[in-house]
Protein backbone atom coordinates (compact mmCIF):
# COMPACT_ATOMS: atom_id res chain seq x y z
CA UNK A 1 0.00 0.00 0.00
CA UNK A 2 1.28 3.39 -1.34
CA UNK A 3 -1.32 5.90 -0.01
CA UNK A 4 -1.22 9.35 1.44
CA UNK A 5 -2.26 9.94 4.83
CA UNK A 6 -5.63 9.59 3.93
CA UNK A 7 -8.94 6.91 5.53
CA UNK A 8 -7.93 4.90 2.56
CA UNK A 9 -4.64 3.97 4.19
CA UNK A 10 -6.50 2.82 6.92
CA UNK A 11 -9.25 0.58 5.29
CA UNK A 12 -6.95 -0.82 2.91
CA UNK A 13 -4.70 -2.37 5.49
CA UNK A 14 -7.62 -4.00 7.27
CA UNK A 15 -9.37 -4.93 3.66
CA UNK A 16 -6.43 -6.96 2.59
CA UNK A 17 -6.24 -8.61 5.70
CA UNK A 18 -9.83 -9.45 6.39
CA UNK A 19 -9.20 -10.64 2.52
CA UNK A 20 -6.86 -13.08 4.03
CA UNK A 21 -3.61 -11.01 2.28
CA UNK A 22 -0.36 -10.35 4.07
CA UNK A 23 -0.37 -6.19 4.13
CA UNK A 24 2.64 -3.67 4.25
CA UNK A 25 2.90 -0.17 4.15
CA UNK A 26 5.63 1.49 1.89
CA UNK A 27 6.17 5.52 2.44
CA UNK A 28 4.71 7.75 -0.08
CA UNK A 29 6.77 9.45 -2.59
CA UNK A 30 8.23 12.76 -1.06
CA UNK A 31 8.16 16.15 -2.77
CA UNK A 32 12.17 16.35 -1.35
CA UNK A 33 12.94 12.82 -2.01
CA UNK A 34 15.27 11.98 -5.74
CA UNK A 35 12.14 10.05 -7.49
CA UNK A 36 14.85 8.09 -9.03
CA UNK A 37 16.66 6.82 -6.00
CA UNK A 38 13.34 6.34 -3.93
CA UNK A 39 11.87 3.92 -7.21
CA UNK A 40 15.08 2.30 -7.68
CA UNK A 41 14.79 1.25 -3.73
CA UNK A 42 11.42 0.19 -4.22
CA UNK A 43 12.03 -1.47 -7.60
CA UNK A 44 14.69 -3.97 -5.81
CA UNK A 45 12.49 -4.47 -2.51
CA UNK A 46 9.59 -5.53 -4.95
CA UNK A 47 11.47 -7.85 -6.48
CA UNK A 48 12.47 -9.65 -3.70
CA UNK A 49 9.17 -9.70 -2.05
CA UNK A 50 7.04 -9.96 -5.53
CA UNK A 51 4.07 -8.22 -3.82
CA UNK A 52 0.73 -9.64 -5.48
CA UNK A 53 -1.10 -6.10 -5.52
CA UNK A 54 0.13 -2.73 -4.94
CA UNK A 55 -2.55 0.13 -4.09
CA UNK A 56 -1.81 3.11 -4.87
CA UNK A 57 -3.27 6.33 -6.78
CA UNK A 58 -2.87 6.47 -10.80
CA UNK A 59 -0.76 9.40 -10.54
CA UNK A 60 1.85 7.40 -8.51
CA UNK A 61 1.59 4.40 -10.68
CA UNK A 62 1.99 6.79 -13.79
CA UNK A 63 5.25 7.75 -12.16
CA UNK A 64 6.32 4.37 -11.33
CA UNK A 65 6.34 3.43 -14.86
CA UNK A 66 7.83 5.55 -16.26
CA UNK A 67 11.13 5.16 -13.27
CA UNK A 68 10.84 1.58 -13.52
CA UNK A 69 9.85 0.19 -17.44
CA UNK A 70 9.52 -3.31 -16.42
CA UNK A 71 7.04 -2.24 -13.86
CA UNK A 72 4.34 -4.59 -14.40
CA UNK A 73 2.79 -5.74 -10.62
CA UNK A 74 -1.11 -5.54 -10.44
CA UNK A 75 -2.76 -2.64 -8.90
CA UNK A 76 -5.50 -1.50 -7.46
CA UNK A 77 -6.44 2.14 -7.85
CA UNK A 78 -7.34 4.00 -4.94
CA UNK A 79 -9.65 7.36 -5.20
CA UNK A 80 -12.05 9.17 -3.93
CA UNK A 81 -14.61 8.51 -6.40
CA UNK A 82 -14.04 4.75 -4.82
CA UNK A 83 -17.41 4.31 -2.64
CA UNK A 84 -18.06 3.76 0.76
CA UNK A 85 -19.95 1.11 1.78
CA UNK A 86 -21.30 -0.26 4.98
CA UNK A 87 -23.27 -3.24 6.33
CA UNK A 88 -27.16 -3.32 6.23
CA UNK A 89 -29.40 -2.92 9.30
CA UNK A 90 -29.80 -6.87 8.59
CA UNK A 91 -26.33 -7.92 7.77
CA UNK A 92 -23.83 -9.73 10.03
CA UNK A 93 -19.96 -9.39 10.04
CA UNK A 94 -19.29 -12.67 9.43
CA UNK A 95 -15.39 -12.41 10.99
CA UNK A 96 -12.34 -12.47 10.56
CA UNK A 97 -10.73 -16.07 11.18
CA UNK A 98 -7.20 -16.45 11.13
CA UNK A 99 -4.38 -18.87 13.55
CA UNK A 100 -2.76 -16.49 15.87
CA UNK A 101 0.60 -17.83 15.05
CA UNK A 102 0.13 -16.40 11.04
CA UNK A 103 1.92 -13.80 9.82
CA UNK A 104 0.14 -10.97 9.93
CA UNK A 105 1.76 -8.34 8.31
CA UNK A 106 5.53 -7.67 6.62
CA UNK A 107 6.46 -4.09 8.58
CA UNK A 108 9.31 -2.69 6.59
CA UNK A 109 12.51 -1.25 8.71
CA UNK A 110 13.27 2.16 7.49
CA UNK A 111 16.59 1.29 5.60
CA UNK A 112 19.12 3.75 6.94
CA UNK A 113 21.92 1.42 6.36
CA UNK A 114 20.89 -1.19 3.83
CA UNK A 115 17.86 -2.20 1.73
CA UNK A 116 14.72 -2.24 3.91
CA UNK A 117 14.29 -5.93 5.91
CA UNK A 118 10.87 -6.95 5.86
CA UNK A 119 9.89 -8.11 9.02
CA UNK A 120 7.23 -11.01 9.95
CA UNK A 121 5.46 -10.13 12.55
CA UNK A 122 2.17 -12.55 13.68
CA UNK A 123 -0.96 -11.63 14.90
CA UNK A 124 -0.05 -13.30 18.22
CA UNK A 125 2.77 -10.81 18.94
CA UNK A 126 1.07 -7.93 17.74
CA UNK A 127 -2.13 -8.86 19.99
CA UNK A 128 0.22 -9.22 22.99
CA UNK A 129 2.86 -6.75 22.86
CA UNK A 130 0.22 -4.44 22.71
CA UNK A 131 -1.56 -5.63 25.98
CA UNK A 132 2.10 -5.72 27.31
CA UNK A 133 3.33 -2.00 26.26
CA UNK A 134 -0.29 -0.72 27.11
CA UNK A 135 0.24 -2.35 30.84
CA UNK A 136 3.62 -0.51 30.81
CA UNK A 137 2.21 2.55 30.40
CA UNK A 138 -1.30 2.39 31.82
CA UNK A 139 -3.40 3.16 28.28
CA UNK A 140 -6.88 2.20 28.63
CA UNK A 141 -10.29 3.36 27.34
CA UNK A 142 -10.32 6.63 28.46
CA UNK A 143 -6.94 7.13 26.87
CA UNK A 144 -6.58 9.02 23.33
CA UNK A 145 -3.60 9.35 20.93
CA UNK A 146 -2.36 12.11 19.07
CA UNK A 147 -0.22 11.33 16.43
CA UNK A 148 1.67 12.74 13.08
CA UNK A 149 3.75 9.69 12.48
CA UNK A 150 3.60 7.53 9.50
CA UNK A 151 2.37 4.33 9.45
CA UNK A 152 4.92 2.67 7.56
CA UNK A 153 7.30 2.95 10.61
CA UNK A 154 6.51 0.95 13.41
CA UNK A 155 5.90 3.59 16.00
CA UNK A 156 3.24 4.94 14.14
CA UNK A 157 1.71 1.17 12.88
CA UNK A 158 1.54 0.21 16.21
CA UNK A 159 2.56 2.79 19.28
CA UNK A 160 -0.33 4.53 17.52
CA UNK A 161 -2.51 2.36 14.78
CA UNK A 162 -2.50 -0.47 16.32
CA UNK A 163 -2.56 -0.22 19.90
CA UNK A 164 -5.54 2.31 19.50
CA UNK A 165 -7.64 -0.43 17.65
CA UNK A 166 -6.93 -3.19 19.75
CA UNK A 167 -7.53 -1.21 22.68
CA UNK A 168 -10.70 0.74 21.03
CA UNK A 169 -9.51 3.84 21.66
CA UNK A 170 -9.22 7.04 19.60
CA UNK A 171 -6.56 7.94 17.05
CA UNK A 172 -6.12 11.58 15.93
CA UNK A 173 -3.88 10.96 12.72
CA UNK A 174 -2.13 13.93 10.60
CA UNK A 175 -0.55 13.82 7.42
CA UNK A 176 3.26 13.65 7.90
CA UNK A 177 3.89 15.81 4.86
CA UNK A 178 1.56 18.84 6.50
CA UNK A 179 2.89 18.41 10.30
CA UNK A 180 6.43 19.07 8.72
CA UNK A 181 5.36 22.04 7.02
CA UNK A 182 3.36 22.84 10.11
CA UNK A 183 4.51 21.34 12.83
CA UNK A 184 2.39 23.31 15.63
CA UNK A 185 -0.74 21.17 14.20
CA UNK A 186 0.40 18.41 16.96
CA UNK A 187 -0.25 21.01 19.85
CA UNK A 188 -3.56 22.18 18.43
CA UNK A 189 -4.75 18.38 17.97
CA UNK A 190 -3.85 17.88 21.48
CA UNK A 191 -5.51 20.73 22.47
CA UNK A 192 -8.24 20.19 20.50
CA UNK A 193 -9.34 16.63 21.09
CA UNK A 194 -7.91 16.65 24.59
CA UNK A 195 -5.39 13.90 23.71
CA UNK A 196 -3.26 11.74 26.26
CA UNK A 197 -0.67 10.10 25.10
CA UNK A 198 1.84 10.83 21.54
CA UNK A 199 5.09 9.25 20.15
CA UNK A 200 8.17 11.17 18.72
CA UNK A 201 11.47 11.05 17.25
CA UNK A 202 13.82 13.00 18.89
CA UNK A 203 14.04 15.80 16.24
CA UNK A 204 10.50 16.78 16.16
CA UNK A 205 10.73 17.92 20.07
CA UNK A 206 13.24 20.56 18.63
CA UNK A 207 10.88 21.13 15.36
CA UNK A 208 7.86 21.63 17.49
CA UNK A 209 10.11 23.86 19.87
CA UNK A 210 11.29 26.02 16.75
CA UNK A 211 8.19 26.63 15.03
CA UNK A 212 6.01 27.78 18.48
CA UNK A 213 6.89 31.41 19.31
CA UNK A 214 7.18 32.46 22.77
CA UNK A 215 3.98 34.40 23.36
CA UNK A 216 1.75 31.69 21.80
CA UNK A 217 0.34 29.00 24.07
CA UNK A 218 -1.43 25.69 24.34
CA UNK A 219 -3.78 24.11 26.92
CA UNK A 220 -1.90 20.86 26.39
CA UNK A 221 -2.91 19.67 30.13
CA UNK A 222 -4.82 16.75 28.91
CA UNK A 223 -1.52 14.88 28.04
CA UNK A 224 0.03 11.67 30.14
CA UNK A 225 2.71 11.06 28.32
CA UNK A 226 5.40 12.18 25.40
CA UNK A 227 7.10 9.27 24.35
CA UNK A 228 10.55 9.63 22.85
CA UNK A 229 11.45 6.50 20.63
CA UNK A 230 12.79 5.38 17.31
CA UNK A 231 16.64 7.65 17.29
CA UNK A 232 19.05 8.63 20.24
CA UNK A 233 16.88 10.45 22.79
CA UNK A 234 18.97 13.62 24.45
CA UNK A 235 18.83 15.41 27.63
CA UNK A 236 19.07 18.36 26.02
CA UNK A 237 15.84 17.90 23.62
CA UNK A 238 14.19 17.44 26.76
CA UNK A 239 15.05 20.39 28.17
CA UNK A 240 14.52 22.27 26.08
CA UNK A 241 10.90 21.08 25.20
CA UNK A 242 10.09 21.01 29.13
CA UNK A 243 11.28 24.83 29.53
CA UNK A 244 9.03 25.90 26.32
CA UNK A 245 5.65 24.05 27.22
CA UNK A 246 5.88 23.61 31.19
CA UNK A 247 3.57 26.52 31.39
CA UNK A 248 1.56 24.76 28.94
CA UNK A 249 0.93 21.72 30.73
CA UNK A 250 4.49 19.52 30.06
CA UNK A 251 6.80 19.30 32.32
CA UNK A 252 9.34 17.08 32.53
CA UNK A 253 7.67 14.49 34.37
CA UNK A 254 5.42 13.70 31.15
CA UNK A 255 8.32 13.26 28.65
CA UNK A 256 9.52 9.70 28.48
CA UNK A 257 11.60 7.64 26.98
CA UNK A 258 11.00 3.96 24.87
CA UNK A 259 13.50 1.74 23.19
CA UNK A 260 11.42 0.14 19.97
CA UNK A 261 12.26 -1.87 17.34
CA UNK A 262 10.05 -3.82 14.45
CA UNK A 263 12.03 -6.64 15.54
CA UNK A 264 9.81 -7.02 18.53
CA UNK A 265 6.65 -5.53 17.13
CA UNK A 266 7.39 -2.30 18.99
CA UNK A 267 8.58 -1.82 22.66
CA UNK A 268 11.48 -3.61 24.48
CA UNK A 269 12.01 -0.90 27.31
CA UNK A 270 10.18 2.26 28.40
CA UNK A 271 10.85 4.67 31.32
CA UNK A 272 8.30 4.92 34.38
CA UNK A 273 5.95 7.74 33.64
CA UNK A 274 4.94 10.28 36.17
CA UNK A 275 8.59 11.40 37.17
CA UNK A 276 11.28 13.15 35.04
CA UNK A 277 13.58 10.55 33.58
CA UNK A 278 16.76 9.30 34.83
CA UNK A 279 20.29 10.34 32.72
CA UNK A 280 23.53 9.61 33.42
CA UNK A 281 27.18 12.01 32.96
CA UNK A 282 29.55 9.58 30.99
CA UNK A 283 33.13 10.65 29.87
CA UNK A 284 33.31 10.50 26.34
CA UNK A 285 36.80 7.72 26.79
CA UNK A 286 33.40 5.55 27.93
CA UNK A 287 32.44 5.01 24.56
CA UNK A 288 35.99 4.18 23.55
CA UNK A 289 36.80 1.91 26.15
CA UNK A 290 33.69 -0.33 26.42
CA UNK A 291 32.76 1.39 30.01
CA UNK A 292 30.51 3.50 31.85
CA UNK A 293 30.62 3.17 35.48
CA UNK A 294 32.80 6.23 35.63
CA UNK A 295 30.85 9.05 35.56
CA UNK A 296 32.32 12.15 34.22
CA UNK A 297 31.74 15.30 35.80
CA UNK A 298 33.38 18.28 33.57
CA UNK A 299 31.95 20.24 30.42
CA UNK A 300 33.38 17.45 28.09
CA UNK A 301 30.86 14.77 29.33
CA UNK A 302 28.40 13.40 26.86
CA UNK A 303 24.99 13.08 28.75
CA UNK A 304 23.04 9.53 28.37
CA UNK A 305 19.61 9.21 28.89
CA UNK A 306 17.93 6.00 30.28
CA UNK A 307 15.42 3.79 28.51
CA UNK A 308 13.80 2.70 31.09
CA UNK A 309 13.01 -1.38 32.25
CA UNK A 310 12.21 -4.08 29.95
CA UNK A 311 9.06 -4.50 29.07
CA UNK A 312 6.81 -7.58 30.67
CA UNK A 313 8.23 -10.25 29.00
CA UNK A 314 10.73 -9.23 27.29
CA UNK A 315 14.48 -9.81 28.09
CA UNK A 316 17.85 -7.68 27.37
CA UNK A 317 21.52 -8.47 27.85
CA UNK A 318 24.96 -7.01 26.84
CA UNK A 319 27.51 -9.07 25.17
CA UNK A 320 30.97 -8.15 24.13
CA UNK A 321 32.12 -8.69 20.45
CA UNK A 322 32.79 -12.48 21.69
CA UNK A 323 29.26 -12.62 22.57
CA UNK A 324 30.06 -13.25 26.33
CA UNK A 325 27.54 -11.18 28.56
CA UNK A 326 29.32 -8.12 30.37
CA UNK A 327 28.89 -6.78 33.80
CA UNK A 328 26.59 -4.24 34.40
CA UNK A 329 28.02 -0.74 33.55
CA UNK A 330 30.09 -1.98 30.79
CA UNK A 331 29.10 -1.12 27.31
CA UNK A 332 28.26 -3.96 24.48
CA UNK A 333 25.95 -5.20 21.88
CA UNK A 334 22.11 -5.21 23.19
CA UNK A 335 19.94 -8.47 22.48
CA UNK A 336 16.53 -9.17 22.85
CA UNK A 337 14.04 -12.06 23.74
CA UNK A 338 10.95 -12.50 24.60
CA UNK A 339 7.16 -13.78 23.03
CA UNK A 340 7.07 -10.72 20.87
CA UNK A 341 10.34 -11.44 18.95
CA UNK A 342 9.20 -11.76 14.55
CA UNK A 343 9.71 -15.02 12.72
CA UNK A 344 12.49 -13.55 10.90
CA UNK A 345 12.70 -11.39 7.73
CA UNK A 346 10.86 -11.88 4.43
CA UNK A 347 12.79 -13.94 1.71
CA UNK A 348 16.10 -13.38 3.70
CA UNK A 349 16.69 -16.41 5.56
CA UNK A 350 20.76 -15.53 5.68
CA UNK A 351 19.87 -12.14 7.15
CA UNK A 352 18.07 -14.44 9.98
CA UNK A 353 20.26 -16.59 10.31
CA UNK A 354 22.54 -13.45 11.18
CA UNK A 355 20.74 -11.90 13.78
CA UNK A 356 17.97 -14.46 15.29
CA UNK A 357 20.66 -16.42 17.69
CA UNK A 358 19.48 -19.34 20.08
CA UNK A 359 15.68 -17.21 20.58
CA UNK A 360 17.40 -14.26 20.83
CA UNK A 361 17.69 -11.25 18.31
CA UNK A 362 21.16 -8.98 17.84
CA UNK A 363 19.84 -5.74 18.10
CA UNK A 364 23.21 -4.26 16.35
CA UNK A 365 22.92 -1.37 19.37
CA UNK A 366 25.38 -0.73 21.46
CA UNK A 367 24.35 0.04 25.17
CA UNK A 368 24.74 -0.75 29.12
CA UNK A 369 22.81 -1.80 31.74
CA UNK A 370 22.44 0.39 35.15
CA UNK A 371 20.11 -0.71 38.16
CA UNK A 372 17.82 -2.33 36.09
CA UNK A 373 17.75 0.15 33.44
CA UNK A 374 18.68 0.44 29.76
CA UNK A 375 21.06 2.80 28.24
CA UNK A 376 21.34 3.53 24.61
CA UNK A 377 24.68 4.19 22.96
CA UNK A 378 24.34 3.68 19.63
CA UNK A 379 24.63 1.52 17.17
CA UNK A 380 27.53 -0.66 15.49
CA UNK A 381 26.99 -0.03 12.49
CA UNK A 382 27.17 3.81 13.51
CA UNK A 383 30.22 3.60 15.07
CA UNK A 384 33.38 4.85 13.64
CA UNK A 385 36.74 3.71 14.41
CA UNK A 386 39.67 6.38 13.76
CA UNK A 387 42.95 5.69 15.09
CA UNK A 388 41.42 3.16 17.15
CA UNK A 389 39.21 4.92 18.92
CA UNK A 390 35.32 4.44 18.80
CA UNK A 391 33.08 6.92 17.96
CA UNK A 392 29.24 7.63 17.87
CA UNK A 393 28.43 9.08 14.18
CA UNK A 394 25.15 10.28 16.17
CA UNK A 395 27.30 11.97 18.98
CA UNK A 396 29.20 13.79 16.71
CA UNK A 397 26.55 14.91 14.43
CA UNK A 398 24.66 16.12 17.44
CA UNK A 399 27.46 18.63 18.11
CA UNK A 400 27.32 19.71 14.63
CA UNK A 401 23.78 20.71 14.57
CA UNK A 402 24.73 23.32 17.53
CA UNK A 403 27.18 25.10 15.65
CA UNK A 404 24.59 27.76 14.08
CA UNK A 405 25.61 27.85 10.30
CA UNK A 406 24.88 24.44 9.77
CA UNK A 407 20.75 23.64 9.18
CA UNK A 408 19.57 21.46 12.21
CA UNK A 409 19.78 18.13 11.47
CA UNK A 410 20.98 18.05 8.61
CA UNK A 411 24.76 17.14 8.65
CA UNK A 412 26.16 13.54 8.10
CA UNK A 413 29.28 12.06 9.48
CA UNK A 414 30.78 9.49 7.93
CA UNK A 415 34.20 7.72 8.04
CA UNK A 416 36.71 7.50 4.73
CA UNK A 417 39.58 5.88 3.96
CA UNK A 418 42.72 8.82 3.08
CA UNK A 419 44.80 6.79 0.93
CA UNK A 420 47.85 9.76 1.12
CA UNK A 421 48.11 8.97 5.03
CA UNK A 422 46.90 5.40 4.94
CA UNK A 423 44.30 6.04 8.11
CA UNK A 424 40.67 6.30 8.47
CA UNK A 425 39.12 10.12 9.13
CA UNK A 426 35.90 11.58 9.63
CA UNK A 427 34.33 13.95 6.94
CA UNK A 428 31.03 15.52 7.64
CA UNK A 429 28.60 16.50 4.74
CA UNK A 430 26.78 19.38 5.89
CA UNK A 431 23.95 21.93 4.85
CA UNK A 432 24.72 25.31 5.53
CA UNK A 433 22.64 28.51 5.82
CA UNK A 434 22.33 30.48 3.01
CA UNK A 435 25.92 32.85 2.18
CA UNK A 436 27.03 31.16 4.48
CA UNK A 437 30.80 31.31 4.67
CA UNK A 438 32.70 27.51 4.05
CA UNK A 439 36.07 27.90 5.69
CA UNK A 440 34.30 29.63 8.96
CA UNK A 441 31.89 26.91 9.18
CA UNK A 442 34.45 24.36 9.12
CA UNK A 443 36.75 26.12 11.37
CA UNK A 444 33.69 26.24 14.40
CA UNK A 445 32.59 22.46 13.37
CA UNK A 446 36.48 20.87 14.03
CA UNK A 447 36.50 23.30 17.12
CA UNK A 448 33.82 22.04 18.66
CA UNK A 449 34.41 18.09 17.94
CA UNK A 450 38.02 18.76 18.98
CA UNK A 451 36.42 20.03 22.49
CA UNK A 452 34.00 18.01 23.08
CA UNK A 453 35.14 13.87 21.83
CA UNK A 454 38.88 15.10 21.10
CA UNK A 455 38.69 14.43 17.70
CA UNK A 456 40.13 16.43 14.91
CA UNK A 457 38.16 16.05 11.97
CA UNK A 458 39.29 15.26 7.95
CA UNK A 459 37.02 17.70 6.75
CA UNK A 460 33.96 19.15 6.33
CA UNK A 461 32.04 19.26 2.89
CA UNK A 462 29.22 21.99 2.24
CA UNK A 463 26.17 20.52 0.39
CA UNK A 464 23.03 22.54 -1.38
CA UNK A 465 20.47 22.39 1.01
CA UNK A 466 17.97 19.81 -0.27
CA UNK A 467 20.83 17.77 -1.16
CA UNK A 468 21.29 14.96 1.74
CA UNK A 469 19.46 12.10 0.97
CA UNK A 470 17.17 10.58 3.69
CA UNK A 471 15.64 7.21 3.93
CA UNK A 472 11.66 7.38 3.69
CA UNK A 473 11.17 7.47 7.58
CA UNK A 474 13.34 10.70 7.33
CA UNK A 475 16.51 9.81 8.62
CA UNK A 476 19.64 10.41 6.58
CA UNK A 477 20.92 7.30 5.03
CA UNK A 478 24.77 7.23 5.86
CA UNK A 479 25.43 4.21 3.06
CA UNK A 480 23.79 6.77 0.31
CA UNK A 481 25.65 10.00 1.84
CA UNK A 482 28.93 8.05 1.66
CA UNK A 483 28.30 7.02 -1.88
CA UNK A 484 27.23 10.59 -2.62
CA UNK A 485 30.47 11.97 -0.76
CA UNK A 486 32.28 9.28 -2.61
CA UNK A 487 30.91 10.83 -6.11
CA UNK A 488 31.91 14.44 -5.19
CA UNK A 489 35.72 12.97 -4.54
CA UNK A 490 35.38 11.21 -7.84
CA UNK A 491 35.05 14.74 -9.38
CA UNK A 492 37.73 16.33 -7.17
CA UNK A 493 40.34 13.18 -6.76
CA UNK A 494 42.88 15.56 -4.46
CA UNK A 495 39.99 17.20 -2.14
CA UNK A 496 41.91 19.50 0.71
CA UNK A 497 40.75 19.79 4.02
CA UNK A 498 41.88 23.70 3.85
CA UNK A 499 39.55 24.04 0.66
CA UNK A 500 36.40 22.20 1.40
Amino acid sequence: MILQHTPHLFYSYLGAMLAGAIPSFMPFPSPKQRADLYWADHEALFERIQPALIVSYEQNLAAARTALPAFSIPTLIAGDDIPATAPGAGDEFAGFHASAGEVACLQHSSGTTSLKKGVMLTHRAIFDEVAAYSRAIGFGPSDSIASWLPLYHDMGFVACFMTSLIEGTHLIELDPFEWTMRPRLLLDAIQTYRATFSWLPNFAYSHIVNASPPGENWDLSSIRAIVNCSEPCKAETFERFAARFEGCGVGAEKLGVCYAMAENVFAVTQTPLGRPVRSLRLDPDAFSLGRAESPARDASAVRVLSCGPAVDGVRIKVCDADSQLVPDGRIGEISVSGPFLFDGYYKQPEKTRERLRGGWYATGDMGFISDGELFVTGRIDDMLIVNGRNYYAHEIEAIVNGVPSVLPGRNVAIAVDEPRTDSTVVVILAECAAGADGEAVAREVRLAVLEKLGLAIGSLVPVDAGELVKTTSGKLSRTKNKQLYLEKALRNPRPRSDDL
